[in-house]
């Protein structure tokens, strides 16, 4: 969360246009390596999740995605089972970059996979979120 409240205002005031930016700036992982995110229903759920970060003042949020959606990302790209639920977590690192995170879910009973979904999506964002560098990166050369 960001803590200044005039930064909380300005980041609500130019939400959808920051949000844009964000989500054009997004790397997926895949294969040890990162991936623009460039598929246009991809880049707009990520808009629309950063725009509600924003909105929030910098709190994450998840929200669920269409099988289309998910399958726009591409280390989705048909890795999904049918009747699989999608959630996409969104949020701020501490250096204020938009960092996400997509988890999948299926169950027989649909609530239990949307609830499974979402809170395994904001775990895993909570984890991306806590460090200042990309994940994997490295922090610098051994002496």
């Amino acid at each position: 969360m960001i803590r200044n409240r005039e930064k909380r205002r300005a980041m609500r005031r130019k939400a959808e246009s920051v949000a844009a930016k964000l989500a054009a700036c997004c790397c997926d992982f895949q294969s040890g390596g990162l991936v623009p995110v460039t598929h246009p229903l991809a880049v707009a759920a990520l808009t629309r999740a950063f725009t509600l970060v924003l909105r929030a003042g910098g709190e994450p949020v998840a929200i669920p995605l269409s099988e289309a959606e998910a399958n726009a990302f591409p280390r989705y790209r048909q890795a999904l089972e049918p009747g699989t639920v999608t959630w996409l977590a969104a949020g701020l690192d501490p250096d204020e970059r938009g960092t996400y995170a997509l988890q999948s879910a299926g169950s027989t009973d649909r609530g239990d996979a949307h609830d499974a979904a979402r809170a395994m999506a904001l775990a895993r964002l909570a984890e991306t979120a806590a460090t200042a560098d990309f994940p994997g990166q490295s922090k610098g050369a051994a002496a």
